[in-house]
């Protein structure tokens, strides 16, 4: 994704950043074994709203695992948690792995700059449990963007955030993956920089990044202005409550996902949904939510399917 104050290498990172030239070399995404019904319909909830509100579970499903670990993506997958949110950064020597800090510090036994560490320093960390800090090692180990993919098997959507990756690259793994129809990329940029930058924008299922201070004045005009690049999904930043009803319209007509974080500290806590989800995520759901991050993706997927609550479906064109 892109800092709200600057563009950044991982910024328009996983889109921004390619031109034509890299595109003969991405190719077309490899053709993979026939899907799973599951792998299908997974794909066909990311091209659109189907009426299920999608849970993605930021980090993956790192609780009683370790965040960014092979692990909490076949937890969510074992769960069959919609998306995993997954953070990216390149070892010294060019391969992406998945690591959200710069530093490797948090999460594992090691420190240093994972721009400043081969594949093999990294593989010689143990990470952490859970979100690291002072918890105890473990015996899993710093995974690859394509062991990461494959992990999934089809069976769980990625959200990619690039911290710090070539794009090239990062679409060419996807690509060789054969899942770029599993795939959610990112950016936190205007619809022109990205249509400047990212010739193929629209090849690719994307999300721009909108936060409610630079949008209030008129929301519905910058929910617009990234019509031509025909977004699956919205990702809103929202600092009031009342703010979430006035895109409702606007991105149903666009038969477009309205994604909000209900992470610790958002005005919709995920604390405070463990107390009372029908106040935090039953009331997204009633303003037109239609996928929710949050660290407790097992308890939103249970509290939904208890409840009941589905959302708006329709039809891309």
């Amino acid at each position: 994704m892109i800092s709200a104050t600057k563009v950044r290498a991982g910024a328009l990172g996983v889109l921004a950043a390619c031109s034509l030239a890299v595109l003969p070399q991405l190719g077309q995404p490899t053709q993979a074994a026939t899907p799973s019904a599951r792998s299908a319909e997974l794909a066909r909830r990311l091209a659109g709203p189907d009426g299920h509100v999608m849970v993605v579970a930021h980090r993956g499903c790192w609780k009683a695992t370790s965040e960014n670990s092979l692990d909490a993506i076949a937890q969510c997958r074992a769960m069959r948690i919609d998306m995993v949110e997954l953070d990216v950064r390149t070892s010294r020597d060019g391969v992406p792995v998945l690591m959200h800090d710069a530093d490797v510090a948090r999460t594992t036994d090691g420190t240093g700059r994972v721009a400043d560490m081969t594949l093999a320093d990294l593989r010689a960390l143990h990470l952490r449990e859970g979100m690291g800090g002072t918890s105890a090692a473990t015996e899993r180990r710093i995974p690859t963007l394509a062991e990461a993919l494959a992990a999934t098997g089809g069976e769980v959507l990625v959200n990619l955030d690039a911290k710090a990756v070539d794009p090239a690259v990062l679409l060419r793994i996807v690509d060789e993956a054969g899942l770029r129809g599993h795939v959610l990329f990112k950016a936190e940029a205007s619809a022109s920089e990205i249509a400047q930058h990212v010739p193929f924008v629209r090849d690719v299922h994307f999300q721009p990044i909108l936060r409610e201070p630079g949008m209030a004045d008129d929301p519905v005009a910058a929910v617009a202005s990234y019509d031509a690049l025909a977004p699956v999904s919205y990702e809103i930043d929202v600092k009031t409550q009342g703010f979430l009803p006035r895109l409702t319209g606007a991105l149903r007509a666009r038969c477009a996902r309205y994604w909000v974080n209900s992470l610790a500290g958002r005005i919709y806590d995920d604390h405070a949904a463990l107390e009372d989800p029908d106040a935090v995520w039953g009331r997204l759901v009633a303003y037109g939510v239609d996928a929710i991050q949050t660290d407790h993706p097992g308890i939103l997927k249970d509290y939904l399917s208890r409840s009941g609550l589905r959302s708006f479906a329709c039809t891309p064109s």
